[in-house]
């Protein structure tokens, strides 16, 4: 299958189907990675699971970039 053609098959998906294929992918791109931080990741879960409940709001890349720059 070409990659154009399983890219429009993914976009065609539900947003949640999609969100559920991004995740394996991610996953499985990244399962035998010994470089990831396995804490980082602990905290990336969390806070994607707060995000996921509603309990904090995202925020942009522009806003996180303007929040974090060095003053």
């Amino acid at each position: 299958m070409k990659a154009t053609r399983l890219e429009r098959e993914v976009l065609a998906l539900p947003p949640t189907e999609r969100a559920h294929l991004a995740l394996a992918a991610w996953d499985l791109a990244f399962a035998a990675d010994r470089t990831l931080d396995p804490e980082g990741l602990k905290v990336a879960a969390a806070r994607d699971k707060d995000i996921e409940s509603g309990k904090v709001k995202p925020i942009s890349h522009d806003e996180f970039l303007r929040r974090t720059a060095k003053k």
